[in-house]
């Protein structure tokens, strides 16, 4: 009973630490949201982040306080209902006009919107040639409300800035190539199926860093192989941690093992990972047309087949689709600590009991961890586009073919060749 409670008690610490590191990201690199505007009988029309770097996408909310409902047209369709200023020296200046006369495939959507409810629009279609430089920008509508004339809303400034060095990097080094192959994927693939090229882009990018990844792995196995001899140091130098630290790292050298050898890696990995994730979730949107290479500007980026197995990879993802990366996820974890668990058995036979310590509260943690990350990988799949479930559902697959193939080859007996 008291290892039930423990075990909920944990659990709940670890969800809370996994859910405010999700609200932490959201606040510093996520869309900042403005305050709420208390309800006036106006209008609101603000954007959801006052400082935008060049390239990113620039998002507005339009709050309805009225008793109304409001109408907004398209300016490809009613020319003046928008335009957008770009200020300099405190004097506004139009810049949209000739880019609304002529839409052609390029569109800006209509909508209605009910009382007290609220919508977001966006310049996705239009962004390269109205936000490419640094500086302070403001849009202007027109809406119908009700049966009263059209009325004119001015938006909050942004005020947009050029990138830092490090993004531009990861923009070159990173986006650029993956956003590149996956818009040629989709595009070359028959009937340009979004998520098909998702599942691709994953596999191939799994491909390319199989390398380090099976070094990681093969690596944090052979660590794991010392977890009875590095127990015993425990037990017997416990209390003079200098002597335990250095018979430890004698250890490690005389099985010539680094101790950050499967960390360095995971670590070469991440950023990759980390953009595939950034590429697959703003998927093939226009804004993002200044990452394509010259050979590919021609490639129309909204000629994409978002579905994909029953799901729009535009919109976020279904309950099923989490409950099957979970459960991916669970297995992924699992297999992780199939090993472990086995090494944790044998330091126990060296010990004579079951260890309350460190190598207790490790196991322990890795229980949680095999129920926490699931559930919160699968909320994280249920909050964002479909495709970034895809994405992960696909790479978790391939971790766990690939943990096998290793324990696999780890596993084997060793042949000791005898010399004639």
């Amino acid at each position: 009973m008291n290892k039930g409670k423990e075990f909920l008690k944990s659990f709940l610490i670890w969800f809370l630490v996994f859910y405010a590191i999700l609200a932490g990201y959201e606040y510093f690199w996520g869309e900042k949201n403005q305050p709420p505007a208390e309800p006036s009988g106006e209008i609101i029309l603000e954007p959801v982040d006052n400082d935008v770097v060049i390239g990113n996408l620039i998002r507005w909310k339009i709050v309805n306080h009225t008793a109304e409902e409001i109408r907004f047209t398209s300016p490809c369709e009613a020319p003046g209902t928008l335009t957008v200023f770009r200020i300099v020296n405190d004097q506004t200046v139009n810049i949209s006009d000739s880019l609304f006369e002529n839409c052609g495939k390029k569109n800006i959507r209509s909508f209605s919107l009910q009382p007290e409810s609220e919508t977001f629009l966006e310049l996705a279609d239009f962004s390269r040639e109205l936000f490419d430089e640094e500086g302070t920008y403001q849009i202007q509508m027109q809406v119908q409300a009700g049966q009263e004339e059209s009325s004119i809303i001015d938006s909050q400034p942004v005020e947009l800035s050029s990138p830092g060095v490090f993004r531009r990097l990861f923009r070159t080094i990173i986006s650029k190539p993956l956003f590149n192959l996956l818009v040629f994927l989709t595009d070359k693939l028959p009937g340009h199926p979004f998520g098909w090229a998702i599942v691709i882009l994953t596999l191939l990018v799994r491909l390319a860093l199989f390398v380090p990844n099976q070094k990681a792995m093969r690596s944090q196995r052979e660590l794991q192989k010392l977890q009875p001899k590095i127990e015993e140091i425990k037990q017997k130098h416990g209390k003079n941690q200098q002597m335990m630290a250095m018979k430890t790292m004698e250890l490690y050298k005389t099985h010539k093992i680094s101790p950050f050898s499967s960390c360095l890696p995971m670590l070469l990995q991440f950023p990759f990972l980390i953009g595939v994730y950034y590429i697959v979730r703003d998927g093939l949107s226009p804004h993002l047309s200044h990452l394509l290479y010259s050979f590919q500007e021609s490639v129309d980026l909204t000629a994409v087949n978002t579905d994909f197995l029953g799901l729009d990879l535009a919109n976020n993802g279904k309950w099923y689709l989490a409950v099957i990366v979970g459960v991916a996820q669970w297995g992924a974890v699992k297999l992780s600590l199939y090993s472990a668990k086995k090494r944790q058995k044998k330091s126990e036979e060296v010990q004579g009991e079951k260890s309350a310590g460190p190598a207790g509260q490790m196991q322990q943690m890795n229980k949680i961890m095999l129920w926490v990350m699931p559930v919160m990988i699968g909320f994280f799949t249920m909050s964002f586009p479909a495709g970034v479930g895809v994405y992960w559902l696909t790479s978790t697959i391939f971790g766990i073919v690939q943990q096998k193939y290793v324990n696999w080859q780890l596993d084997q007996p060793q042949v000791t060749r005898k010399e004639s």
